[in-house]
């Protein structure tokens, strides 16, 4: 069946994308060896219209298969998600086989390539795209996802799949960076497959402790098995997601608390999280467990979850690293029918289930009385703090926020680790109000107008920073952007007491002092990964640990 589904995919590529793959440069060529650029770029095209859930023709755009393309056969950034899409694709003529060692190595040298922005190492079609991938690079919270398509029906062989999974340990030594994504035949062909049928997403799920709502509009509510929620990402990702919501995250602070209930706590994840809002066209109970409420089989059409994203990934998640935890957890849901619902009833939920009533870690840090002299301190310094959501400052007067306190507080620490975990995820540094790290920044030692002087140190160190981000290329430029917190670390260490203890503005030549250091702190910083991790990728680098504090020692023994 593999040819027969080959010549199935072909068609429908060619159906699709002809006239939309760019072959200028291979008009010289005879026929057939266009024909099969063509199905190597379209395969490219598809395979990323897929993941990043775009269309045809913006698929088509962001092919990058040609000379100098170091592996890379197509690269597209989402914004709006920030995943930066990198795809292989190998067009396998009879049907069989696999992908080579040697073009997987390909594929992953252009990602570290790509990734520690060594532009003259690609083609125009790459370096076109240059101001989105730079974009992409520069954002400390975009993940990447590697997607290798080919068309052969074998699966990939030990030694590449040892290949990749290095690298991806490599990369993810300290968050979730990197996804690495295999598509051959059958999955191509099932996505063919539900393309050319434009088929909706219909489920059948046990609904456990159910209940109904049939006025104004009918919908179920109950609980049910967070293992069947990770076949639903499993079998149905991402086309499970409305498009008008977030897609999954991945490993954000409230994702691996989510993973970790699951894992080590599945009975309570009824408890902690607040569960999933699905929509259908249509939903029906099924005659199966009578009229008890115990246990309800639902049938789901054309099924989208609106509200939840974070759940499933994150239940997901945890189901690949433990499946038999997983069978244990329960997770809140409503299901919600659009069959006698106004036009546009859908677009609401999906709108208001997505703004209202949310609550982040920082909010807790409210309870703390000690923001609160803090905050009375610097108004008597016509000082404003804002420490609360939804506050702002005052008309008329300078001032700061939770996060830039916590920024010049944690990078002005004499432990190092505080300024890794700012940039690694902010977060954690309010877990508990009780004890470090919290306890450790805001306690009582802490002086308003001194904190105020560390928050406009740090702001001076930013500018600079932005400054040498600007006029540098390559990793340099990453050294820059990812690197600024452990950066501004290491220039408190050294700065004079008496321009770190003072309170009030800083004088000129007290900036000029600061801006100075920055320049000498920041080559320093840049030599020593360029020495010691010349092929670390800087975003993940300086989110590890033990890699900052082999650096912070290297520098300061400069």
């Amino acid at each position: 069946m593999s040819i027969i589904h080959l010549r199935q995919i072909n068609a429908y590529l060619e159906e699709n994308y002809l006239g939309l793959i760019d072959l200028a440069d291979v008009q010289d060529k005879n026929d057939e060896e266009k024909d099969q650029v063509f199905r190597t770029r379209s395969l490219a095209a598809y395979a990323l219209k897929t993941q990043a859930e775009i269309e045809f023709e913006a698929s088509a755009q962001y092919v990058t298969d040609g000379f100098k393309d170091n592996g890379l056969d197509a690269v597209y950034y989402s914004t709006v998600d920030r995943v930066l899409y990198l795809v292989q694709s190998k067009w396998n003529q009879d049907g069989g086989g696999s992908v080579s060692v040697g073009d997987t190595q390909k594929f992953l040298q252009g990602f570290k390539d790509l990734i520690n922005a060594r532009f003259e190492r690609f083609n125009d079609k790459i370096n076109n795209k240059k101001p989105e991938i730079d974009q992409a690079l520069n954002d400390a919270q975009t993940r990447i996802v590697m997607v290798l398509c080919y068309t052969g029906t074998q699966p990939l062989s030990s030694e590449v799949e040892t290949i990749i999974h290095d690298v991806t340990t490599e990369i993810n030594d300290t968050t979730e960076i990197l996804t690495f994504k295999t598509l051959r035949q059958s999955n191509v062909y099932s996505a063919v497959a539900r393309g050319a049928e434009a088929q909706p997403i219909d489920l059948e799920l046990a609904l456990h402790s159910w209940g109904q709502v049939r006025e104004p509009y009918m919908a179920f509510y109950g609980q049910v098995s967070a293992s069947e929620v990770a076949a639903w990402w499993h079998d149905h990702f991402p086309q499970i997601f409305s498009p008008n919501i977030r897609v999954y995250l991945g490993n954000t602070e409230i994702n691996e608390g989510i993973t970790e209930t699951v894992l080590t706590s599945p009975e309570k994840l009824w408890y902690f999280n607040n569960g999933i809002t699905a929509l259908c066209a249509n939903v029906a109970r099924k005659p199966i467990g009578g009229s008890g409420r115990d246990m309800g089989v639902l049938e789901c059409n054309d099924f989208k979850i609106v509200n939840g994203a974070q759940t499933v990934g994150s239940i997901a998640a945890a189901f690949d690293k433990q499946p038999d935890a997983v069978q244990n957890a329960r997770v809140p849901i409503r299901i919600i029918s659009l069959s006698d619902t106004p036009e546009d009833f859908g677009k609401e939920i999906t709108r208001n289930n997505n703004t209202q009533n949310r609550i982040d870690r920082r909010d807790f840090v409210a309870l703390d009385t000690n923001q609160e002299r803090i905050r009375n301190e610097l108004l008597l310094e016509n000082v404003g703090y804002v420490y609360k959501s939804g506050d702002s400052l005052p008309t008329g007067i300078d001032g700061f926020d939770l996060v830039q306190a916590t920024i010049a507080l944690a990078c002005s620490n004499n432990d190092y680790s505080y300024s890794v975990q700012a940039k690694r995820e902010i977060g954690r540094l309010w877990d508990d109000m009780s004890k470090a790290p919290y306890r450790a920044l805001f306690n009582d030692g802490v002086n308003g107008p001194n904190l105020w002087r560390k928050v406009l140190i740090s702001r001076v160190i930013d500018k600079r920073l932005e400054d040498l981000h600007k006029d540098s290329e390559g990793r340099a430029r990453l050294c820059a952007i990812h690197g600024n917190r452990l950066i501004m670390f290491l220039i408190f260490q050294n700065l004079k007491p008496s321009i770190l203890n003072g309170v009030g503005g800083l004088s000129i030549n007290e900036e000029d002092e600061i801006k100075s250091l920055t320049d000498e702190i920041y080559y320093k910083t840049f030599s020593v990964i360029e020495e010691d991790y010349p092929d670390a990728y800087p975003a993940s680098l300086f989110k590890n640990q033990t890699k900052c504090g082999h650096v912070v020692a290297r520098v300061q023994a400069m």
